[in-house]
């Protein structure tokens, strides 16, 4: 590739970034993204106030969010591309107390996320537990939220600390085979999990295990890729990493998911990198970046996205 074409998808990675819908499909931006940006600048990332872990319905034009200003409780929030822009965000109205990580079914019917709130008749005697909840569409919107069976959850026991018995986001590309992360009771890690749901009722999980030498290390927040080729998860002081919380990947073998590598520097930073996510159709990567004025303590995390093909997965692995 010749310095012209280079500094020429530089200069358009750069340019004023204007969604638009055309063709009954959501393009995020009339450019190419060959660079990480801040995704939905002023309105879902926002300067004062801290936004991670986007979903977003089938036909992509409506975006579902967590966001966290100061040491509120964090909610998950709802903006709609309308007129190639998003809306002001809204608490959505199942998000009534610490809740986070939501994930919308491939038909659009379920919205599953993490929640702190208690669940009935089985109070947490731990020092801080979360758990999986879901919602239903309606007629009149979003239903009253359930909480998955024991078989995904698990209530803290006395003594119990987090992240032991935790788990806060589940993900499926067809809502049949699902995966999600947590520590279970008596392991040393938050692992990656797999679980089929049939008739209603999910199957025992299965740990996903070789992504790393060493299974010390946690894996979390973890996705695979719309065309089913890639498991990427983030996880800290991993090796491949650039230090602190990195983004890694994996790539589907005839064995099962290969070693787990960086996915790259254009996403890994020396800042924390967490969340990897997908346009519906795979054409854009999303992830969180958090950027701290004072080293020493938490700053604002953002949600940035780039043109998926930007980030060669197939290089990553040859």
């Amino acid at each position: 590739m010749n310095r012209f074409y280079l500094g020429f998808l530089f200069f358009i990675s750069l340019t004023n970034c204007s969604p638009k819908i055309g063709n009954n499909k959501v393009e995020y931006c009339t450019s190419l993204i060959t660079i990480p940006q801040i995704f939905g600048e002023g309105t879902i990332s926002t300067a004062d106030e801290s936004s991670f872990d986007i979903a977003f319905s089938p036909n992509g034009k409506t975006a579902y969010f967590t966001k966290r200003k100061g040491n509120d409780k964090q909610k998950i929030m709802q903006s709609n591309f309308v007129n190639g822009n998003w809306t002001s965000p809204i608490v959505c109205t199942f998000s009534t107390d610490r809740d986070e990580t939501a994930f919308i079914t491939a038909d659009g019917k379920s919205l599953y996320f993490g929640s702190e709130r208690p669940i009935p008749n089985q109070p947490n005697k731990g020092n801080f537990d979360m758990n999986i909840w879901k919602v239903v569409m309606t007629g009149n919107g979003w239903s009253t939220p359930t909480v998955l069976p024991d078989v995904i959850n698990a209530v803290q026991q006395k003594g119990e600390e987090w992240p032991s018995s935790n788990a806060n986001f589940i993900f499926s590309n067809n809502d049949s085979q699902f995966i999600f992360t947590t520590m279970i009771r008596g392991t040393k890690a938050i692992d990656i999990y797999t679980t089929n749901l049939e008739n209603g009722i999910f199957s025992s999980p299965q740990k996903i295990t070789g992504l790393f030498d060493d299974e010390k290390y946690w894996k979390y927040s973890a996705v695979i890729s719309p065309d089913g080729k890639y498991l990427l998860f983030n996880s800290s002081g991993a090796p491949g990493g650039v230090g602190g919380e990195d983004i890694f990947i994996a790539k589907k073998t005839s064995n099962g998911w290969s070693k787990a590598k960086g996915i790259g520097s254009l996403v890994n930073t020396k800042a924390e990198e967490s969340s990897p996510r997908f346009s519906r159709d795979g054409k854009y990567f999303f992830f969180g970046r958090e950027k701290r004025a004072d080293p020493n303590k938490d700053g604002y995390w953002n949600i940035y996205f780039v043109e998926t093909k930007a980030l060669n997965f197939e290089e990553i692995f040859k």
